[in-house]
């Protein structure tokens, strides 16, 4: 099983200026990548946070319906919203609204079965988090579970939040950003600076000129795909459920990780890049049916897949 940790959303996008009209769909970073993995077939348990209006109950039937085992804590607030308006390439610019305020609490044994933990986005960086995402970090480790994070930044981290961030760097596998989150961390050397970190494995996402892997002193480059851009929203979560999809396809897990050898790094990291242009093919997150299926046919391929 994968267990992933992020905020729910209800992203409302921007779908006109004069009159102001939005389309409501269900978001966050995490939930996006869960979906693409639960729809891939694998057994996925989302940890997140919902309130108790009835956008909340919408939003967890609608977890429910894209085959997530939930573990939810409760708020009595309202659902948090994104709103997004998109400019021409496609690139979303977003406002939150997000109400809660209580620490967050996982419930016990959260992460049981679990071989990977994935963690990530704006709830990571929350005061109120820290305590809990701490137990689950632990329970991880416990589990013998690697674990994977995703800052998936929209602005530059507080001294504080860098902290914090810098202390997850101790305590996971797998690095997974984005270009314009390594100029955040990291505005004077970007790419260098990823590449001189201690984390086993870092891969870092460079829009349409592809992505870089850094595994080690060794290191694995691909170009991007070229594909006809709807939108740009969610690419790079469907490129990190093409990641950890991949890599427990190959039977990867925290004792062998290590072990990960270049050419096998090299077709990771092309499906990744595969996935995340079929999801730049379609307006918002949810990717199309059929190219999903032509992907896991063609990087999954047959058999059971944990």
């Amino acid at each position: 099983m994968l267990a992933l940790l992020g905020e729910v959303l209800v992203d409302l996008i921007q779908e006109s200026q004069d009159p102001l009209r939005f389309r409501g769909v269900l978001g966050g970073s995490a939930l996006n990548t869960a979906t693409t993995l639960a729809r891939l077939g694998f057994p996925v348990g989302f940890l997140s946070e919902v309130g108790e209006d009835w956008v909340s109950a919408w939003s967890v039937e609608e977890m429910r319906r894209r085959g997530l085992e939930l573990r939810l804590f409760r708020h009595p607030a309202p659902m948090p919203l994104a709103l997004v308006r998109l400019d021409a390439e496609g690139n979303g610019e977003y406002s939150f609204h997000r109400p809660f305020h209580l620490p967050y609490h996982p419930g016990p044994e959260s992460l049981r079965g679990a071989r990977v933990f994935h963690f990530g986005s704006l709830l990571a960086l929350e005061d109120r988090v820290e305590e809990g995402l701490s137990l689950l970090l632990q329970e991880a480790e416990e589990e013998g579970a690697w674990v994977s994070y995703d800052p998936n930044l929209r602005r530059s981290p507080t001294p504080k939040e860098k902290q914090r961030i810098k202390a997850y760097l101790d305590r996971i596998d797998l690095l997974k950003l984005s270009l314009e989150d390594a100029k955040l961390l990291f505005p004077e050397d970007p790419v260098g600076a990823v590449k001189a970190l201690g984390v086993l494995l870092k891969v870092l996402t460079l829009g349409r000129e592809g992505a870089v892997a850094f595994l080690g002193k060794e290191a694995v480059r691909l170009p991007g795909k070229a594909v006809r851009v709807k939108d740009t929203v969610g690419a790079g979560d469907a490129f990190t459920a093409g990641l950890l999809a991949l890599l427990l396809r190959k039977g990867y897990d925290k004792e062998s990780l290590p072990h990960l050898s270049l050419p096998e790094l090299r077709e990771i990291l092309e499906g990744a890049i595969a996935l995340s242009a079929l999801a730049c093919t379609v307006r918002g997150a949810y990717l199309p049916e059929e190219g999903l299926r032509a992907w896991r046919g063609r990087f999954l391929g047959g058999g059971g897949l944990l």
